[in-house]
């Protein structure tokens, strides 16, 4: 047989012998990735080998029966390829189900058909319509006509190929790091041939009935073996680990039997900048030392597939801390000991099965390796440390106890507290801790917090180690609902509870002592009277004062006691009734004072149910404290912002800064007189009401005092407003709105 020299043998033999070599590479190699991703690759290697080899003695055949002899060998390895390729492409992105005999089947239908009828009848008259030799730039090319079998296989070979370029364009935008680089660089070995056979249609490249796609396959061929080499192809299967591997939450490192890392993905990249695909466990873990030493220990027995280990048991969890400066990380490591055997194809059962590692270093007759799994456990860790320190450092005694009344848990503060150990307290019966007279009281709040979920305060008294007894504060709850457990939290309230006995005491005593002596020094002060001159009443006079002023002050204080001791209960109370009575009461006790009142016909607030004693003190200041000759007392109730505003205006001496300071600075200050005790009272009163209180200075002199308190539920404080404007006809004197509190003359 005669052949003719063409410039395009000599590249179409390259491609044959790269795509041969690639082919014996990955079976001597079988062991290094899955069945499907092997058997494929090597199916594409040999298509491609044999299309290209037969095509270049197609082109070097000088008669039309060697033409077409070869030509059949040519689309062999084309219908190989068109199912090899999409094939590999399945097994690299994981797409087990496409081999299942049917769907093999199905990808097998068109290229089988066409070879069968290829074999039968041959491409002339099954593809070609009068084929013949031409010369074409020096050397023979065979001319054709296509047939619509050729047509429509080509268009159905485009079709499968488009679509395999879109899930590797894909697999590239969905991975990162090596993984984006193998699939782009697949993604080119796919596209380049087919472009550039498309474009030799047109004879732009060359004669047109030159086939360059195996052409292209001497470049290709080249940045396929960059795939397979450089980026480890068979070693790393990666899109498997889009469900299981790469968008885990986890750290996940795979290191091989040699101790070398063949996939990790981003959260363990994070966790150890250092690690990255083929370095050392040593290298990887420099910042976690105990973990290069978990990997090393790892050792997979040959007759063993679960595998078995030097160190520590299997799938026990490792608690590291890797160093990060002002910024540890806390860590978990589980470590699983894989095995895979190398009896062929068959052994392995492919990535994202879970039954050997997704890469691997060849080992005689077996491989084997280990998942590391890391678990950032920092925030939890670090709540667990700061818990712990707040139970700890805890001024209370925190303690759990279970239904058969036995303490389970006693926090270390009980040891300063009450002078017991916890390992002394734990196991004993919380009861025995508790006086005997409080031991009834105890037990029922005990076993209504089970009962009834609901937390259970009490008041009682427990022994400490010195024989002595404290009083504590406790409040007994359930710790969680579906538990059989309850958490005691005493607080120590000793010296609190002597502090304010004494206080209260001391208080008792003192206003009845100051009262009784004031009556006394009152009533020899008026027996003197009979015996001084009228010189000496002046004098006298001076004493009723100062008498009063102390018996005011005594009363307040009582005031102040009892407002402290309250337990704050709000009550729906009418203003206009309560201003009302208690300006009458202040023109019946002080005749010379000038008293103008003006109230809508009804003014509900909700305030405390201590409101009367506030009111009573403001109006009682505006004239006992007036060094005037004539005190005028100017009294309005107005709806003001939701609520109603009691406006208290007076001609006296004005409040001095000091005493005012006594609410505003929320501080104690000296007081020159009882006044600033009772705006003390006043502004309590009010702001428990849920209220505000302001105090201006009136020109050219006086004080006006207002309050402003919220309108009770159901309570319209327009509608008050309302009647109040046809009823008067224009605000009173001394009413202001918030923005201008002292519109009074």
């Amino acid at each position: 047989m005669e052949w003719q020299p063409t410039p395009y043998t000599a590249p179409l033999l390259v491609a044959a012998l790269a795509s041969f070599s690639f082919a014996v590479y990955a079976v001597r190699n079988r062991t290094r990735g899955g069945r499907p991703l092997v058997g494929s690759f090597v199916a594409v290697t040999v298509a491609s080998g044999l299309w290209s080899l037969a095509y270049a003695a197609q082109l070097s055949a000088t008669t039309l029966p060697a033409t077409l002899l070869w030509n059949r060998f040519v689309w062999l390895g084309i219908a190989m390829l068109t199912v090899a390729w999409p094939a590999f492409v399945f097994a690299y992105v994981d797409w087990t189900a496409w081999f299942r005999p049917r769907r093999i089947a199905l990808l097998c239908l068109v290229p089988a058909s066409a070879v069968g009828g290829i074999l039968l009848v041959g491409a002339d008259p099954l593809f070609y319509t009068t084929p013949s030799l031409t010369g074409s730039n020096g050397f023979l090319v065979m001319e054709y006509l296509p047939t619509p079998a050729l047509i429509g296989f080509m268009t159905y070979s485009y079709a499968v190929n488009l679509f395999t370029f879109g899930v590797l364009g894909y697999a590239a935008l969905a991975r990162d790091g090596v993984f984006r680089r193998q699939a782009a660089l697949l993604l080119v070995a796919g596209v380049v041939p087919m472009i550039v056979g498309v474009v030799g249609i047109t004879g732009t490249l060359g004669p047109v009935f030159v086939d360059l796609t195996p052409v292209t396959f001497a470049v290709t061929s080249g940045l396929l073996g960059w795939v397979v080499f450089r980026h480890r192809l068979l070693d790393l299967s990666p899109i498997a680990r889009d469900a299981v591997f790469a968008n885990l939450s986890d750290g996940v490192v795979v290191v091989d039997a040699d101790g070398r890392v063949v996939d990790l993905n981003r959260p363990a990249r994070r966790l150890f900048p250092s690690a990255a695909v083929g370095c050392g466990v040593e290298e990887a873990f420099e910042r976690a030392p105990a973990v290069a030493d978990l990997a090393s220990s790892t050792a997979v027995d040959d007759g063993d597939r679960t595998g078995r280990r030097a160190g520590p048991e299997p799938d026990t969890d490792l608690r590291v801390t890797v160093d990060g400066g002002s910024d540890p990380r806390f860590l978990t490591v589980a470590a699983h000991p894989i095995a895979a055997t190398g009896g062929g194809f068959g052994s392995g059962l492919g990535p994202g099965t879970g039954s050997e590692p997704e890469g691997g270093s060849r080992r005689g007759a077996a491989t084997g390796g280990t998942v590391l799994l890391f678990r950032d456990v920092t925030e939890r860790e670090t709540l667990q440390r700061r818990y712990r320190a707040l139970i700890e450092k805890s001024p209370n005694v925190i303690a759990v106890c279970g239904t058969d009344g036995l303490l389970r848990y006693v926090s270390p503060s009980i040891e300063r507290l009450l002078g017991h150990a916890p390992a002394a307290i734990e196991g004993r019966p919380v009861i025995d801790l508790v006086h005997p007279d409080d031991r009834r009281e105890a037990q029922r709040a005990f076993e209504r917090a089970f009962e009834t979920g609901d937390p259970q305060a009490l008041d009682h008294r427990i022994t400490h180690a010195d024989g002595n007894w404290r009083q504590f504060e406790t409040v007994v709850e359930r710790l969680f609902e579906d538990t059989q457990e309850v958490v005691i939290t005493a607080t120590d309230v000793t010296e609190s509870s002597r502090y304010e006995q004494r206080l209260q005491v001391l208080n008792r005593v003192l206003r009845h002592d100051l009262k009784n002596d004031t009556n006394v020094i009152g009533g020899y002060a008026d027996l003197l009277r009979d015996h001084v001159d009228d010189e000496g009443d002046e004098y006298l006079d001076v004493i009723d004062r100062k008498v009063e002023t102390l018996t005011h002050l005594s009363d307040q204080a009582r005031e102040i006691d009892v407002a402290l001791h309250s337990d704050g209960a709000r009550a729906d109370i009418d203003l206009s009734e309560l201003v009302t009575r208690l300006c009458e009461s202040l023109e019946s006790s002080f005749p010379t004072a000038t008293v103008t009142v003006s109230t809508p016909d009804a003014a509900v607030v909700c305030a405390d149910e201590l409101l009367e004693s506030a009111v009573r003190n403001v109006l009682e200041n505006a004239v006992v404290h007036n060094d005037g000759d004539q005190p005028i007392v100017e009294v309005a109730v107005t709806p003001d912002d939701g609520g109603y505003r009691i406006a208290v205006a007076d001609n006296g001496p004005g409040i001095p800064p000091v005493e005012r300071s006594v609410f505003s600075e929320a501080r104690e200050t000296a007081l020159e007189h009882a006044s600033g005790l009772g705006l003390w009272l006043v502004h309590w009163i009010v702001t428990e009401s849920g209220g505000d209180l302001d105090i201006h200075t009136r020109e050219p002199t006086g004080t006006l005092i207002t309050m402003w308190l919220p309108a009770a539920d159901g309570e319209t404080a327009e509608g008050a407003k309302t009647a109040e404007g046809e009823a008067a006809g224009e605000p009173a004197a001394g009413a202001g709105s918030r923005a201008d509190p002292d519109p009074a003359p």
